[in-house]
């Protein structure tokens, strides 16, 4: 049975030149940049404008769920991830959130903002299941110029699985304690 590792953090990425034209070109065609996937990675450098990509992107995740907070320019999102690790594992030092936008009939997505830190956001291995949730704070960008697609998945009910598993432990070991007290009372021990 995998762990479950909950992760919420708040980003303040950067938006990358290739980003911003994705997103003018969405509003050109009278829509919104739609941010869908989530890159991982374990690089770690000073993001600027410039980047493309993540300096060493393990995988991308779909969007688990979404809100829209603060005039349209925070956003809550929740990934899971769930995906199997070569080796050991790896820390995530890297975040790259993507928009996806149709060319000549086919999706691409594009890296709209990057986050990197010196600081791990969390481990990654095949012993665990993480779900992270950030915030992502969106400055320099219209309000309401960006939509996120998801996939619908409540956090709540991700959640609620290990939270009872661990409840039930808890009683269990409540349970035994208060089994052992007594069999001690009765034995004259305390």
């Amino acid at each position: 049975m995998k762990e479950l590792g909950l992760m919420s953090i708040l980003l303040q990425p950067v938006i990358t030149s290739a980003g911003l034209s994705a997103l003018f070109r969405a509003q050109q065609g009278g829509f919104k940049a739609k941010i869908s996937k989530v890159g991982l990675g374990s690089g770690s450098y000073q993001p600027h404008e410039g980047i493309t990509r993540l300096q060493d992107e393990k995988y991308r995740l779909d969007l688990a769920s979404a809100k829209t907070l603060a005039d349209d320019k925070q956003l809550h999102l929740t990934v899971r991830d769930a995906e199997q690790v070569e080796g050991d594992g790896f820390f995530v030092n890297e975040i790259g959130f993507y928009t996806e936008e149709e060319v000549n009939g086919e999706i691409q997505y594009v890296l709209f903002a990057v986050y990197s830190s010196d600081e791990p956001i969390a481990y990654k291995s095949n012993d665990i299941e993480l779900l992270l949730a950030f915030d992502l704070t969106l400055t320099g960008v219209p309000a309401d110029s960006i939509t996120v697609i998801d996939q619908g998945v409540e956090f709540n009910i991700l959640v609620a699985p290990e939270l009872a598993k661990m409840g039930a432990a808890q009683i269990g070991n409540m349970n035994r304690h208060l089994k052992l007290k007594f069999a001690l009372m009765d034995n004259g021990v305390l």
